[in-house]
């Protein structure tokens, strides 16, 4: 596999598609995005990293939605 966006949405679309894998995105959803970003007495770094966790989790779901999608 090259550095290929089309080729890496393919891939994360295919995981993502099965049965099992639909069940993770959800389980990922619910556990990261879902959840607040920062409570009170956090500190900036905690919600920065937080932040980080939730994006990794909403490329999953762009690369899905751009497959679907033909968006390219």
């Amino acid at each position: 596999m090259n550095n290929n966006g089309k080729e890496l949405d393919a891939l994360i679309a295919e995981v993502f598609k099965t049965d099992s894998g639909k069940v993770l995105l959800e389980q990922l959803d619910e556990r990261f995005i879902r959840q607040p970003v920062c409570n009170p007495g956090q500190t900036e770094g905690q919600g920065y990293f937080r932040e980080g966790q939730n994006s990794v989790i909403r490329f999953f779901q762009s690369c899905i939605k751009r497959r679907e999608k033909g968006d390219y």
